[in-house]
């Protein structure tokens, strides 16, 4: 009897170890065998990895050549540069704060949107205000705002439109930017159309010309860099003063109404920046008082034009082509007639 009792203890105690056994994992911890619980499975599945970084939003190099980073994109943009306010709206943006300047119109989309002083003037107070998550500035008047705008942990960008192909980058950046790149795409592509349109009848001849400049009392002739004289190269023009030595700025040349006589253009070009009160008495007291004024043959064959600053001082943008229409109606009326 002692014996069978044994062996049944014995029997039972290995029936117990090997019960255990099937319910412990290799690695000696216990699972329940219907443990399917969702959430466990998210968390295991869903963990990031701890030595991936997120990528930024948008990185690109502004007009100094200064790499501009944006960690996520940007909603609440102030445009300073109002030589692009207008291109920006075009492609669908939408800012919280813009500069004006004198003689320049806002674009209606931007009629109500908060004004944060001149161009040349910006008041930064009111900048900081609206946080901005991008700021866009001028070469000439905001180039020593970086240091400020850094220290705020604002991104800041220097970009400016002196010519056509300028409108074509800035178009393609903006859409970017906002996030609509198609839209960009397809403005720019009717833009060239209309631009190829215009310059494919241009006549054989090429005629001269000058872009005079009246802005802070000072005159000046265009060289290089500016949007109209990008429209006069577009219509084959030629510069009278792309050969004379600049001033102070690499751009234009001082005005001289001796050598202006002397190279003696087909055709005159004023663009007043300012008011149009301001432009009539820098005209009258720069240009028209002088006696040699008179005997330019632009001036005697009435080819002397004011040039709307709404389409050649400030850049209409995607619009552009309507400028290259306005003076090629002046320049060409007969090609212009036919169009």
């Amino acid at each position: 009897m002692k014996s069978h009792y044994w062996k049944w203890i014995l029997i039972t105690c290995l029936v117990v170890l090997l019960t255990a056994c099937t319910n412990t994992d290799t690695s000696g911890a216990n699972v329940s065998s219907d443990d399917t619980s969702p959430v466990k499975e998210k968390e295991l599945t869903s963990a990031p990895f701890s030595g991936e970084a997120a990528q930024p939003y948008l990185t690109f190099q502004d007009l100094n050549g200064e790499t501009v980073t944006l960690e996520n994109k940007p909603e609440r943009i102030i445009i300073l540069n109002n030589e692009l306010t207008e291109l920006f709206y075009q492609v669908g943006g939408q800012a919280v704060g813009i500069a004006t300047s004198a003689g320049v119109e806002i674009p209606e989309q931007a009629a109500n949107v908060k004004q944060v002083g001149t161009i040349s003037s910006v008041n930064m107070e009111e900048i900081l205000k609206l946080k901005p998550d991008l700021v866009i500035g001028q070469p000439l008047f905001h180039k020593d705002l970086k240091s400020t705008f850094a220290d705020s942990g604002i991104p800041f960008a220097i970009l400016t439109v002196k010519s056509i192909e300028d409108i074509r980058n800035n178009a393609k950046l903006f859409g970017q930017i906002i996030g609509n790149e198609e839209r960009a795409q397809i403005a720019i592509g009717n833009m060239d159309t209309k631009l190829n349109e215009l310059t494919a009848d241009l006549p054989a001849n090429k005629p001269s010309y000058a872009i005079i400049t009246l802005m802070a009392n000072t005159a000046s002739l265009q060289k290089s860099s500016s949007i109209a004289l990008d429209i006069a190269s577009l219509l084959q023009m030629n510069n009278i003063a792309e050969d004379i030595p600049s001033g102070n700025m690499p751009s234009s040349v001082p005005f001289s109404i001796e050598k202006l006589v002397e190279l003696n253009p087909e055709h005159l070009f004023i663009v007043v920046h300012g008011s149009d009160e301001e432009g009539q008495r820098m005209i009258q007291s720069q240009l028209e008082s002088n006696p040699a004024w008179k005997s330019l043959q632009a001036v005697k064959s009435g080819h002397l034009e004011i040039l709307p600053p709404s389409m050649f001082v400030t850049s209409p943008g995607l619009q552009i082509w309507e400028s290259v229409e306005y003076m090629k109606q002046l320049v060409f009326p007969s090609s212009a007639a036919t169009q």
